[in-house]
């Protein structure tokens, strides 16, 4: 787990606390997030991630502003003191009765002496303990402020604490608190265990030789290595010169950096100081452009800052600008490469839904532009756009996902004319998926009536099934030689169609389902019947030309079923 999410996890546990109004345990978490932020050196909050610096920043302020609890008077310190001295004294004032018994558990001193009672402590006033608490949040909350690179609210959390700020530990002080304990403090060991004696082994020259396969094998005899010559001698090093001590104020000491060529250093002296002008100037000589450009954008320099810009790769150039919040130069970034997708979010994120919506629209993402313009109450441009998306759903042969869109925004007519080039019983099929109830019937009564004037039982038969009726759809089916579609439609049926649907499996040499239907009517006769077909199933009788086209036409493709209304939402 890295420092942040360290902090994020403190953060959480803190809040619990705070929750409570509790004081004493607000502390612990704090002092947590001060050991983390100070390993992440933090010149400012800036250097912490969003999501981390916003839930510090929330945290730290609800912290900070809870209310200040009221300070004990200096009579009321004093008065437990006086107490616990009177009672001391009492005992010596009051001379002891003879023959009177020791009180409960003092022991009698030599002689026969009474023993001196003991002092009594004094009682905690809570009043004052509450108000040292919360004097000791403020001061952590200062120092909270100070690790993460706040200096205005770091010194606001010291001032309201009433605490001078104190310097962090260095790193070997630090290291000198977690010193181990002196040997003499730690738990003894346990008692090793016996071993054992140990068998003494062999002389070399008495031990058992090896077998054949765990013969080693001779070496070859070394060559005679060549003598190395003399290294040269290393000449001696010049001595560093000692880093002179920096004198007068701030601009001063980064003046006397620039001297010295430590530009960089110079460059964080002046950002500390909101001197960002002389900042850019100094990273940009000393070669660290990115922390130019942070200074540029700081110090509000559009034009030094674009011509940063160009300095950055391009994977990087979006996530700077984007951390910096210099979101002018990013639009302009976004609009010199097309990226118009980008630029129609930054605008939504500026709640400038009518320019996403152009944007969108250059994009060519037209479900994003279209909602877009229903949130900027455009509803003529929704409409063009609504428009344009259905034209390309026709033109990809998505009929389906362009009813969809016709239909959720009432246009019921304009959806049943997208759907009419398709084929009658694909046509259906949508319409009863878009709820297009009455549409879909008109339709099914006029493919029925022109089957029946063309004599076509098989269409017809279709027709009547589609539109529930399904006892006709078995007749005619039966009509028109079709057993195989019939026998479903009877034993759908059921009731007093069931020794109908018996009998055409038993034509059909269907012998299970013979079977299965004749136990379930307890025909005796029809068993032993179906018992004696043969076992192999019968093929079913091939269907028609006419047939198998209208069973392709009722089968909608997976293209048409998937509604690609779905698939452009995501765009």
């Amino acid at each position: 787990m890295g420092p942040g999410q360290r902090v994020i996890a403190e953060l959480s546990v803190l809040e619990k606390a705070l929750s409570k109004n509790d004081f004493a345990a607000e502390k612990g978490p704090l002092e947590a997030i001060v050991r983390s932020l100070r390993t992440m050196n933090l010149k400012s909050l800036e250097d912490l991630d969003l999501n981390t610096r916003g839930r510090l920043i929330t945290t730290l302020l609800r912290v900070q502003r809870q209310s200040k609890p009221p300070q004990p008077e200096a009579g009321a310190e004093a008065a437990a003191p006086e107490a616990g001295a009177s009672t001391e004294a009492a005992p010596a004032e009051a001379p002891a009765a003879e023959g009177a018994a020791p009180a409960e558990g003092a022991a009698p001193a030599e002689g026969g002496a009474p023993a001196e009672a003991a002092p009594a402590k004094p009682a905690v006033d809570p009043a004052k303990e509450k108000f040292d608490g919360w004097v000791d949040v403020m001061s952590l909350v200062g120092r909270v402020w100070r690790a993460a690179g706040d200096a205005d609210r770091s010194q606001a959390a010291f001032a309201l604490s009433g605490r001078e700020p104190t310097p962090e530990p260095s790193a070997p002080a630090r290291e000198e608190r977690a010193e181990r304990p002196p040997r003499g403090d730690r738990p003894e060991r346990g008692e090793r265990r016996d071993r054992g004696e140990r068998g003494e082994r062999p002389p070399r020259g008495e031990r058992p030789e090896r077998g054949a396969a765990g013969e080693r094998r001779e070496r070859p005899p070394r060559g005679e290595r060549p003598e190395r010559g003399e290294r040269p001698a290393r000449g001696e090093r010049p001595e560093r010169a000692p880093m002179p001590e920096l004198t007068g104020d701030w601009k001063e000491q980064a003046t006397q950096l620039e001297g010295m060529g430590r530009t960089r250093d110079a460059a964080r002296m002046h950002e500390r100081n909101n001197s960002f002008a002389e900042a850019t100037r100094l990273f940009e000589a000393g070669g660290d452009l990115k922390s130019a450009l942070r200074t540029a954008l700081s110090g509000q320099d559009n034009d030094a800052a674009r011509r940063l810009v160009g300095t950055l790769p391009a994977e990087q150039i979006g996530p700077t600008l984007e951390k910096a919040g210099a979101y002018e130069l990013l639009m302009e970034h976004y609009v010199a490469k097309a990226d118009f997708e980008n630029v129609a979010r930054l605008y939504e994120r500026a709640r400038q839904f009518d320019q996403a919506a152009l944007a969108y629209e250059r994009a060519n993402k037209l479900t994003l532009a279209r909602k877009a313009y229903e949130r900027a109450r455009d509803l003529a441009s929704a409409n063009r756009i609504r428009g344009l998306e259905v034209k390309a759903l026709v033109e990809r042969g998505d009929r389906l996902g362009a009813a969809t869109l016709l239909v959720a925004v009432g246009q019921r007519r304009e959806a049943v004319e997208v759907l009419s080039p398709l084929p009658p019983p694909k046509a259906f099929h949508f319409m009863q998926r878009l709820t297009l109830e009455d549409e879909a019937k008109e339709l099914a009564q006029r493919e029925l009536a022109r089957a029946e004037q063309e004599q076509k039982p098989a269409g017809r038969a279709r027709w009547l099934e589609l539109l529930g009726d399904i006892t006709a759809a078995a007749e005619t089916w039966t009509q028109a030689g079709r057993k195989d579609k019939a026998l479903p439609l009877y034993e759908k049926l059921g009731g007093e169609h069931l020794p109908r649907a018996a009998q055409l499996a038993e034509e059909l040499q269907q012998r299970d389902k013979a079977i299965a239907l004749y136990t379930q009517l307890n025909d005796s006769a029809g068993l032993e019947r179906a018992k004696a077909l043969p076992e192999a199933p019968a093929t079913p009788p091939a269907d028609s030309k006419a047939d198998a086209a209208d069973d392709a036409e009722s089968a909608a493709s997976p293209a048409e079923n998937a509604s690609s209304a779905g698939e452009q939402e995501s765009q």
